[in-house]
């Protein structure tokens, strides 16, 4: 594959986002818009080659290629944002709201496939800032006070995880060439200065994957956001994060146990929790927001076992494109969707999309010959080479994990159920058919991925049985669990609010910025005015004093407001670097 046309698939998106603000051509960018991925698609497809494309005039240069990521996650990612294209195209109602949502849609792919055909830092580093900046536009698309909430949270921590990233790839590049191998080779190792490194960049990276603690954004942003917006931020844009790790942390190269340990451990709380929270939640597309941290936890914990195993990274890695790729064709047609259930339903289309989501949550809970089976048994088989003590915990916590992912599944289908009703307009076909091809691709892909070993291994009855029993017992739980409820025997959920932890940290932010407030109204000026009376007590007791602390007392009033900004600047500085 010629690198240049690599570059021109990628740049495509954007001069067609560009073009939506031109009068001149916005038509042809209307009919074009939905289609853009198809050039990176193809190109993803026909991609073999390992030539760079050296991009000596980008500042520091940079260079695009396909490395082993971008062979399996190009055409994946591009896959994914043709298909919630051409849905958005009759999803939504015609007219300049969906012109600028276009706009943005189209600038935030540019970024995605950019960091993902990127082979150094920096030119990763600006299609990762590109895809997150742009996809503000995407939350707050529709405009109400619920998605202007949503996009504060999300543009406060995309600003917090720009200061670490940049900061801990200035630090990371400081002694090394940019590309990615130099930057691994070079990579500070156990020292202060690579625990500081470490830290910003699994802080950074961690806020765009949703790492527990980092993860206030999604389940706010994801639910506000168009339903293909959703299939892309939480299929595509929440792997850049783990494809950040893979690419700059010293995977394979160097063992960092402490860091590995508590990567993984937090891979397993983030996995937990995110069903935890989930389960209570009242809307299809907030319940799968909170299902994607749950996936990415999995994902999380891998990148831990392999910062601590160096030596079972690449059984790890060839897993974690398996798991990348299924979980962002099922979890994008699952938003898809759940945006079909939230307009009326003829009988036969609300059929159709109730088998589609069954079998998509089943693939999701890694039921029985679905992509969902074959990368979790990829994740068994990969972890089965760790030392004491994972390597007697995991089999059990793997096990409990698939059982939690089924009841959130339940859920997802008991509030996303469809239901028909009378007089519902008939689906238009152009709608279905990306929604399907998508499904139909997120069966697939797994298997394909997967090694000879591997099918085999998802295939055998044992396999198969070890994929369904937990399905089977998260749906005997749920069935259990409803006749109990309504019997009056059960009480419901406490109610977690979307957001969760983040509420309440929103709150003591609010709070104290009040208290600041009051004390820069009232605080301040009575102690500039009782500073000013002593000034002037001094003053009246010698006039040798007169001329100085007058001088002094004019200068303290003129500064007053002064230093008040500086003092909120100051406050707000270090309240964005966390």
């Amino acid at each position: 594959m010629n690198a240049l046309a690599l570059l021109a698939s990628v740049c495509w998106p954007l001069l067609l986002a560009l073009g939506f603000g031109w009068t001149g051509v916005r038509g042809i960018a209307r009919v074009l818009a939905p289609w853009a991925a198809l050039p990176a698609l193809l190109a993803g497809l026909a991609g073999t080659s390992a030539t760079a494309l050296d991009i000596g005039w980008l500042m520091l240069g940079g260079q695009l290629g396909l490395d082993g990521i971008a062979r399996v996650m190009l055409p994946v990612t591009a896959g994914l944002w043709l298909a919630a294209g051409l849905f958005a195209q009759v999803y939504l109602e015609p007219g300049p709201r969906r012109d600028v949502f276009f706009a943005w849609f189209l600038a935030a792919m540019t970024g995605n496939l950019l960091l993902l055909v990127a082979l150094d830092a920096m030119v990763f580093y600006l299609g990762f800032a590109l895809m997150s900046f742009a996809s503000y536009g995407l939350v707050v698309h529709e405009g109400d006070a619920r998605a202007r909430h949503a996009g504060r949270y999300y543009i406060v921590l995309v600003v917090i995880g720009e200061v670490c990233i940049v900061s801990g790839l200035m630090l990371l590049a400081s002694g090394s060439g940019i590309d990615f191998a130099s930057l691994r080779a070079g990579f500070p190792g156990s020292t202060g200065r690579g625990d500081l490194v470490t830290g910003l960049l699994v802080a950074g990276f961690g806020i765009k994957a949703g790492v527990f603690g980092l993860h206030f954004w999604l389940p706010l942003a994801h639910p506000v956001a168009p339903a293909p917006a959703s299939a892309v931020l939480s299929g595509a844009m929440i792997k850049a994060g783990l494809i950040a790790w893979m690419r700059l942390l010293p995977l394979g190269e160097a063992s960092l146990p402490a860091w590995g340990t508590g990567l993984a451990v937090a891979g397993l709380v983030t996995a937990a929790y995110g069903v935890l929270a989930g389960l209570p939640q009242r809307e299809a597309k907030t319940v799968l927001a909170y299902s994607s941290i749950s996936q990415m936890g999995l994902m999380t914990l891998a990148v831990g076992l392999g910062l601590a195993f160096p030596g079972q990274w690449p059984a790890l890695s060839a897993t974690l494109l398996i798991y990348m790729a299924h979980h962002a064709l099922v979890k994008g047609s699952l938003f898809l969707g759940a945006g079909l259930v939230q307009h009326p339903l003829g009988p036969a289309a609300a059929r159709v999309v109730a088998v589609v989501l069954s079998a998509g949550a089943f693939a999701m809970a890694g039921g029985a010959m679905t992509g969902g089976l074959v990368a979790k048994q990829a994740l068994k088989q990969a972890s089965g080479g760790v030392a004491e003590p994972w390597s007697a915990v995991l089999p059990s916590l793997l096990s409990l994990s698939s059982i939690l992912t089924a009841l959130l599944m339940v859920r997802f289908l008991w509030v996303a159920w469809p239901r028909p009703a009378r007089g519902a307009e008939r689906l238009p076909a152009s709608l279905l058919l990306p929604w399907l091809a998508l499904f139909g691709a997120s069966l697939a892909v797994p298997w394909l991925l997967a090694t000879p070993a591997l099918r085999t291994a998802a295939a055998d009855l044992h396999a198969a049985w070890g994929g369904s029993w937990p399905v089977l017992l998260a749906g005997a739980i749920a069935f259990v669990a409803v006749g109990l409820r309504r019997a009056g025997r059960l009480p419901a959920l406490p109610p977690v609010p979307a957001g969760d932890l983040g509420i309440p940290l929103e709150r003591g932010l609010v709070g104290a910025g009040q208290a600041l407030g009051r004390l820069l109204d009232q605080g301040l000026p009575r102690a500039l005015d009782s500073l000013r009376e002593g000034f002037a007590t001094v003053v009246r007791s010698g006039p040798g004093w007169s001329n100085l602390f007058g001088r002094g007392e004019a200068r303290i009033a003129a500064w007053s407001m002064t230093a008040a900004l500086l003092l909120l600047v100051a406050v707000a500085f270090v309240w964005l670097l966390g």
